[in-house]
């Protein structure tokens, strides 16, 4: 089989199992020579395509340019028109949507309007230009992601919830919570923790499994991203830095996500801690009181 896949990779497989030489036409050199490797459908691909999209770009600006030398007040006129207009819909869809959140945090209602309107336009535009304003003025991105992901957990908290079966919550934890030299790979199986007590993930499970609730070990977004789509929690405790945790929210559509920051005490994605009666404080919760819950999609 390797020898096979070998072939494949560098040469043509013969239909005896041996391996072709690579034509004549192409130079062959050394070990590190890779362009036996390349194919030539896929760089016509990227060639074309490329080609298509300069000659597109070109004739946009080429029409700009033509516009702004003929059609000057026109253009202006319309330039002023569109920028006025983009302006009043923003500030806008930004009164109303952080009005709405400091009202839902003010009477301690929760609603689902926060999941399915208000979320998606702050994570995707209000935060990043919240995160570049607190740079200049000396606040860091971890400070102001953690100040929304506290948003976040109160509009998700509040009154007027369904409780929750604990089948219908998932518990995400990060690979790096786990003693670095563990040697169970429980991201393959959280089941696999030895329950030794060196790191958080022992107290966690232990919890999660009296409780009922699923709880897996991610390596990362991707994998994460499976879980959901494969388990369709009704609600998300996860447990992760505030880069993970804000991307992770953004990804997961209208699930509610409780976000639960973790400790660094040495340094980023290694040896990372958090405290566990946190997560089982966050799934009680959930459970006696539940979320008011909208149509998920990942």
């Amino acid at each position: 089989m390797k020898s096979s896949s070998m072939g494949m990779i560098f040469g043509e497989v013969s239909p005896s199992g041996g391996v072709n030489d690579v034509s004549k036409d192409q130079t062959v050199g050394g070990p590190d020579d890779i362009r036996v490797l390349s194919d030539g459908r896929r760089k016509r691909i990227f060639v074309q395509l490329a080609a298509a999209a300069a000659v597109i770009i070109a004739g946009l600006l080429m029409m700009v340019a033509y516009l702004l030398v003929t059609r000057t007040e026109i253009v202006r006129s319309a330039l002023v028109f569109i920028l006025q207009a983009g302006t009043a819909t923003f500030l806008g869809i930004a009164i109303i949507s952080l009005g709405a959140i400091v009202i839902l945090i003010a009477t301690g209602i929760h609603s689902g309007y926060w999941e399915r309107v208000v979320r998606p336009f702050v994570v995707r535009l209000m935060l990043p230009l919240a995160v570049v304003v607190g740079r200049f003025i000396g606040i860091s991105r971890d400070e102001v992601q953690g100040s929304f992901l506290s948003v976040n957990n109160a509009l998700i908290g509040g009154r007027g919830r369904v409780p929750l079966e604990s089948s219908e919550i998932l518990v995400l934890l990060p690979r790096c919570l786990q003693w670095a030299d563990c040697p169970y790979k429980v991201s393959q199986e959280v089941h696999q923790c030895r329950r030794c007590g060196r790191c958080a993930i022992s107290d966690i499970v232990e919890e999660t499994d009296a409780l009922g609730v699923a709880t897996f070990v991610s390596t990362g977004g991707t994998q994460a991203r499976r879980l959901v789509k494969e388990r369709r929690p009704k609600v998300i405790v996860a447990v992760a830095c505030e880069r993970e945790l804000t991307e992770g929210i953004r990804d997961v559509g209208n699930i509610p996500v409780v976000a639960v920051i973790n400790d660094r005490p040495e340094g980023p994605c290694f040896n990372t801690d958090v405290d566990a009666g946190c997560v089982t404080l966050a799934i009680k919760e959930l459970i006696a009181e539940g979320v008011e819950l909208e149509d998920a999609s990942v």
